[in-house]
């Protein structure tokens, strides 16, 4: 398939009830680059379910033109009608997902849902800066750059524009169910319901269970520890996790923002206490984060730090060799000059 004599489809890289994706070359750049070509191509029966299907698509394409070129967020190259058919073109991530990368390596350790956290917040504080709400953070829509091992957010197909007036009327329900925050359930998204959506993916990630299985509903408490199998996590980390999956959404963080400054008080100057105190409502949640002493090594570091205690000198090298380039801003090109 040839779209606009410029985009030619490769193969199907995947296909559901709304459409097709596939991996395609950019035939007008010099180095024919891989880009995503997907295709609305919905299954579902009836005027307003493809009505539906066809505003979801069209969205899609706007979030994406709105939140202009971030450097984890794809970037839209095109939207247009084919032969009556809608199509969408952006950038191609080369990487794997972090549902891919739990199932090839196992359950994420303290250290890698860190430096989730802080990669993840920081894209969803750009998202929220837009008035977009995501609506979709899962670990299938995570995918960890090759490049540069840059996390990067996918599939802006369910994001919403957040408008003032909306704030209180009932919307879409959308979503994935296992990581929908209850108000998102209830078609009342708003930004606290992607920083739900990240905490229940660092639930999964660290215990390999189904957030189902995590949530016990008799007693209407979640139970994520019972199911860590021997993975250690500080209970400073552990308080910051129950904070962002509180079911009632006034009693979550404030702002992407707001967790980051909890994940990285050396950077921010500011003492932990007064960090929790303009975070977390709960006085015993204060309390226990104000005694934790966070780590005074930077979090990008702290993996290198790690394999350097542990002797894993080989290991150690290739980190030093990664931040080295990160530093120098020249993660694209791997290696450095003398400048």
């Amino acid at each position: 398939m040839l779209l606009r004599e410029r985009y030619w489809a490769q193969r199907i890289l995947g296909q559901g009830g709304f459409g097709r994706t596939f991996l395609a070359v950019d035939e007008d750049k010099p180095s024919k680059p891989f880009c995503v070509i997907k295709q609305l191509l919905p299954q579902a029966q009836g005027t307003e379910n493809i009505a539906k299907a066809e505003t979801l698509f069209a969205q899609e394409a706007e979030q994406l033109e709105q939140l202009g070129h971030h450097p984890q967020i794809p970037e839209l190259l095109a939207y247009f009608t084919d032969n009556g058919q809608q199509y969408l073109v952006q950038e191609f991530v080369d990487g794997a997902t972090l549902a891919q990368e739990l199932a090839e390596n196992g359950v994420f350790s303290e250290q890698q849902i860190r430096e989730l956290l802080i990669d993840l917040l920081g894209i969803l504080d750009f998202v929220h800066s837009k008035n977009v709400i995501h609506r979709d953070v899962k670990p299938d829509n995570i995918i960890r750059r090759s490049s540069n091992q840059k996390l990067v957010l996918v599939d802006f197909g369910a994001a919403k524009v957040l408008q003032q007036v909306q704030r209180t009327v009932t919307g879409t329900i959308i979503g994935a169910a296992e990581y929908c925050a209850p108000e998102q359930a209830m078609g009342k998204a708003k930004f606290a319901s992607d920083l739900y959506s990240l905490g229940v993916t660092c639930l999964h990630l660290l215990t390999r269970m189904s957030p189902f299985d995590l949530y016990d509903s008799n007693e209407m408490e979640w139970v994520w520890r019972d199911f860590l199998s021997g993975n250690s996590i500080s209970d400073e980390l552990g308080q910051i996790l129950d904070h962002l999956i509180q079911q009632a959404s006034n009693k979550r963080a404030r702002s992407a923002q707001d967790v980051l400054q909890l994940l990285q008080p050396a950077r921010t100057g500011a003492h932990p206490s007064q960090i929790s105190q303009t975070i977390l409502s709960e006085p015993e949640t204060q309390q226990s984060l104000v005694q934790s002493q966070p780590s005074q090594i930077p979090a990008r570091y702290q993996r290198l730090a790690t394999l350097l205690k542990a002797g894993d000198w080989r290991s150690a090298d290739a980190a030093t060799a990664k931040q080295m380039l990160v530093v120098a801003n020249r993660t694209e090109e791997g290696w450095l000059n003398p400048e």
